[in-house]
């Protein structure tokens, strides 16, 4: 197994450590025990273990996810594209417009809406699940199938044409977008992703105006439809909402895949019995993601100085709120380092709550479901998991599998 690293780690944080890269539910666990609400001090930001506690800051007021927040957070210049995406976007909008931007998202998810949609992704895992059908060898399953797929669906959702190197152009454009989304990046990866961002808007910009005049059967022209006839739909809104499926919805959705089929191929008899019975799928899907994604998990950011749990929590900074350290907490699940294909699921925390709760979470599960599906179907059932070949992206306590080798066999 190889990792590349973007920083060191350390030896004066568990969290920073190669023991915590190699199994962190072990170190999770031991945070969870004795310190709960850890201080990273190399980081200056804090970690989240318990189940109760990710579920509070969810909806705390004293902390938020708009990173305006973060004490190391640098405005972009007033009158930019980026100033106005930071004021505005899903994460920071004031709640009027939180609230409006949701209620423009629901009203696309119609039995028809909903219905087109399911077809579109199954048309994009199929068109990369045929080139899988029939290989022998060693195959990457990131590159060739968990990555490409959930932008792709994005950008066919969204109504970007469905050539090769306009989907190409989205699904990089895409990535590196939410690669910004982290608080520990260096500044030169900062000005891609921010460059990325400017350049998605001003597309799906365009694409809004061209949809105005001529709409279609895509989300792009159901958004610009489904609105209050007094209250039209904005092109601003518009990008705003594309630009929250595009953090929300692609690389969450890759990881879940992947992570999800190293699971399966680490319990081959579940994995088995997922193959013979595919109506497992839905709750196998949750139990994949509370199994392993999100160890790390996603920041928030204190909003004013205040006590959790006897520790002081300063203004600014990030408090990392674990999923997977929620999700293996004892006292909500029981055995929780067993993966069980018929374990009760319904208590995950991983798509939020309260007014931040993903809306797009049914959808964001199904395509998860469609994948593996589908990737049951052409993988052959006596392939080997190259466990020893992964190879990892390392930033700080973040993790992600860049390539995940499976031999086929001849």
């Amino acid at each position: 197994m190889s990792a590349t690293a973007s920083e060191p780690t350390s030896a004066n944080d568990p969290l920073l450590s190669e023991a915590y890269f190699e199994k962190p539910e072990d170190i999770l666990a031991e945070l969870r025990e004795n310190d709960p609400v850890h201080y990273i001090e190399p980081l200056d930001a804090w970690m989240i273990t318990r189940y109760d506690d990710v579920r509070q800051l969810f909806i705390d007021p004293r902390v938020n996810n708009d990173r305006r927040y973060f004490q190391g957070h640098v405005p972009a210049p007033e009158g930019s594209y980026l100033r106005w995406m930071s004021e505005h976007n899903f994460f920071s909008a004031p709640e009027d417009e939180h609230q409006r931007m949701r209620n423009l998202v629901s009203k696309t998810m119609t039995p028809r809406g909903v219905k087109r949609m399911e077809g579109q992704i199954r048309d994009v895992v199929e068109q990369f699940a045929a080139k899988l059908r029939g290989r022998s060898g060693v195959v990457d399953l990131v590159s060739e199938f968990c990555s490409p797929i959930p932008n792709t669906v994005i950008s066919r959702i969204t109504g970007i044409p469905a050539k090769e190197n306009d989907e190409v152009r989205f699904r990089n454009l895409a990535r590196e977008v939410i690669s910004g989304i982290s608080p520990l990046l260096d500044p030169e990866a900062r000005k891609i992703a921010e460059r990325a961002i400017v350049e998605l808007c001003e597309w799906v910009g365009e694409l809004a105006r061209e949809r105005g005049a001529h709409p279609q059967e895509d989300l792009i022209s159901d958004l610009l439809a489904k609105h209050d006839e007094d209250d039209p739909a904005t092109v601003d809104e518009i990008i705003l909402v594309i630009a929250g499926l595009v953090a929300a919805g692609s690389e969450t959705t890759a990881v879940g895949a992947t992570m999800g089929l190293r699971t399966l191929f680490h319990h081959p008899e579940q994995m088995a019995e997922l193959r013979a019975d595919r109506s497992l799928m839905p709750n196998a899907v949750r139990e994949m993601l509370r199994f392993d994604f999100g160890a790390a998990g996603l920041p928030r950011y204190a909003v004013e100085d205040f006590e959790f749990h006897g520790k002081s929590i300063k203004k600014g900074q990030p408090l990392f709120l674990s999923f997977k350290g929620a999700h293996r907490d004892p006292s909500v699940f029981p055995d929780p380092d067993r993966f069980d294909l018929h374990r009760d699921t319904r208590d995950l925390t991983i798509f939020g709550r309260g007014t931040h709760y993903c809306i797009g979470a049914n959808l964001a599960q199904l395509e998860m479901g469609i994948m593996l599906d589908a990737a049951l179907d052409v993988i052959p059932e006596d392939a080997k998991l190259l466990d020893d070949q992964i190879e990892w992206m390392r930033m700080a306590m973040f993790s992600r599998v860049e390539s995940l080798p499976v031999d086929f066999g001849q």
